[in-house]
């Protein structure tokens, strides 16, 4: 049996974990720590579980707070219940989770070996490679996006995730439907940013034989299939004021009909959307219905820039790198210290995408300072030419005296809002850089700054930069 696991016993009563120590001490589990009921988040982070097992003293309504931090700390982790009767193990076991495991101490030790195996063998599939949603990160901005997910991951209700390309709203959306009781459901993607109008219409609706010129047969679409599933539209904000009126009236009466269709069809999917664009803006510009807005906005997640969570660039990079290693049957490539404080100084105006792009490139090159070298790093570290970030950085070097005491000067000034403020100036000089080397050829411009062709034009037009 592998026995090299972290294992954390909770319980209340000092005697009934000396004996949950004695049990899994004669089981040949030598790797264990105590934790008590009024743990923190932070506490139980530092502690690194791979296994937790909460003790018989620590009655319904405890257990249960506890199993809700352990599955906001780490989703994926086995939980291992106490539980003396049946009712309690049933309510254990329907609980709104996975990974939950019951062992009845007066069985002796024989329950409690056979769930610790189950749990660790479910460890050990987890560590070759997830097969679900996992938003990697142990920052405050994460932690809450996790505790959001948890609430309402089980409620039919639509949800709005709103953030800059590369965030990681799909894996948010995936999550919400991995945890939901639709889950054994299909999930259906579509991109409204990726289509034409017309194209569009008949992709979400589907459409009758004849509608069109070259419908030859009657064909679904994307709302059917996600029948008794979750739809997730991406790119909301793209929606043509046309399709935004009948997108609300399928959120407002959950039927619609096909494209020369004469009879509405009822649907049962719950509805996902994501954007990268500022919806409050666009309703006040005219250019967002806001009765669809406030239908869409019943429960709000906005994943952050990566640049706002830098603290959880480390963990990211360690998550990327073990996926690619088991993806291209690689070995590990630890990043040196420069490399990390590399990783956590640049800005990545591709966020999370950008990230995981970089890391698939050390994978394959087993080079770090190659695949770095389009990332920012200035000429001192490589003698090779930098890109438009480092020239960007250069340029605003000077930026913190002056400009940081007229920030102080200012009434409600913040440390937060200085970042964002010098952040922005980098981005904006970092792309107008790029644009001008490539004599605005927005293409090029984005695959020097490594960011998608779409985000880079969402970001001019957001920045107000000019020709």
């Amino acid at each position: 049996m592998e026995t090299r696991k972290n294992i954390l016993v909770i319980e209340k009563s000092s005697a009934m974990l000396k004996q949950l120590d004695e049990q899994l001490e004669r089981l040949g589990f030598p790797f264990r720590c105590a934790g008590t009921p009024d743990m923190t988040m932070e506490q139980l982070e530092a502690l690194v579980p791979d296994v937790a097992i909460i003790g018989p003293e620590m009655g319904e309504e405890l257990w249960s707070v506890c199993l809700q931090k352990l599955k906001i700390v780490k989703p994926g982790m086995p939980v291992l219940l106490c539980c003396k009767d049946e009712a309690l193990e049933h309510k254990a076991l329907h609980a709104p989770f996975s990974g939950i495991w019951c062992f009845d101490p007066d069985h002796g030790m024989e329950d409690l070996a056979r769930a610790l195996r189950e749990a660790i063998r479910s460890v050990q599939e987890s560590e070759k490679l997830p097969d679900f949603p996992v938003l990697v990160g142990k920052s405050r901005k994460i932690r809450r996006i996790r505790e959001k997910i948890n609430a309402v991951a089980d409620k039919d209700i639509t949800v709005l995730i709103t953030g800059e390309s590369g965030t990681g709203k799909e894996l948010i959306a995936r999550s919400l439907h991995y945890y939901s009781s639709r889950n054994k459901g299909p999930l259906i993607k579509i991109n409204c940013g990726a289509l034409p109008d017309e194209l569009l219409e008949s992709e979400v609706f589907g459409f009758q034989k004849g509608a069109f010129t070259g419908a030859h047969k009657n064909k679904p679409g994307r709302l059917e299939l996600a029948h008794e599933g979750t739809l997730f539209v991406d790119e909301i904000g793209d929606l043509s004021l046309s399709l935004q009126v009948k997108f609300l009236q399928v959120l407002e009466d959950k039927a619609f009909s096909r494209l020369g269709g004469i009879r509405d069809r009822n649907v049962d999917t719950r509805v996902i959307a994501a954007t990268n664009r500022d919806l409050s803006r666009k309703v006040r510009e005219g250019t967002f219905r806001k009765d669809l807005f406030f239908r869409l906005n019943i429960m709000h997640i906005e994943a952050p820039p990566l640049r706002e969570r830098k603290d959880d660039i480390p963990l990211m990079t360690e998550y990327f790198m073990h996926k690619y290693c088991f993806e291209f049957r690689k070995g590990p490539l630890k990043p040196p210290e420069r490399i990390l404080n590399v990783l956590k100084t640049y800005p990545w105006p591709g966020n999370v995408r950008e990230l995981e792009n970089v890391i698939r490139r050390v994978i394959v090159l087993r080079d770090w300072d190659a695949a770095l070298h389009d990332i920012g790093k200035t000429d001192a570290t490589t003698g090779r030419k930098s890109s438009p970030f480092s020239k960007a950085l250069g340029s605003l070097r000077p930026w913190g005296d002056g400009k940081i005491d007229k920030f102080f000067r200012k009434p409600g000034s913040s440390l937060k809002k200085i970042t964002r403020a010098y952040v922005g100036e980098v981005e904006q000089k970092a792309i107008s850089q790029a644009l001008r080397e490539s004599n605005w050829n927005r293409k090029k411009a984005a695959e020097s700054l490594g960011v998608s062709y779409k985000t880079l034009l969402n970001r001019i037009d957001d920045l107000h930069i000019r020709p």
